[in-house]
C-alpha cells in the first residue's frame, strides 16, 4: 500500500513539474514572440532614419559645395578688375568715348 501512495505521489508531482514547465514554455514562447516584434519595428524605423541621414548628408554636401562658390565669388570682389568686368557684363557700362556693340545670340 506504500507503494500505491508513493506512485500516486509521483504521479502528481510528475503532473504539478508538467504543468511548470508547460506554463513557462508559453510563457518563453510569448516573450520571444514580444522580442521579436519589437526588433521588426526598430529595424523599420532604423530604416527610416538612415534614409533621412543620407538626404540630409547630401544637403549638407550641396551647402558646402554653395558655400565654397561664395567664398571664390567675396574674394574676386576684391579685385578692381572684376568688379569693372562684371559692371560692364551685366550692367552694360561702358567707358566715355567707348561704343557698345551687341552680337545676336544664334538659337
Amino acid at each position: 500500500m506504500r507503494e500505491a501512495k508513493q506512485t500516486g505521489a509521483s504521479e502528481q508531482s510528475n503532473k504539478g513539474a508538467r504543468r511548470r514547465i508547460r506554463l513557462l514554455a508559453f510563457a518563453m514562447v510569448g516573450f520571444m514572440t514580444w522580442a521579436a516584434l519589437i526588433l521588426w519595428n526598430q529595424q523599420g524605423r532604423l530604416g527610416v532614419k538612415a534614409a533621412q541621414v543620407d538626404e540630409l548628408t547630401q544637403k549638407h554636401v550641396e551647402t558646402v559645395k554653395l558655400n565654397e562658390g561664395y567664398k571664390k565669388e567675396i574674394e574676386r570682389l576684391n579685385d578692381p578688375e572684376y568688379i569693372l568686368q562684371k559692371i560692364r557684363k551685366e550692367y552694360h557700362y561702358s567707358k566715355p568715348g567707348e561704343t557698345l556693340f551687341y552680337t545676336p545670340k544664334s538659337p
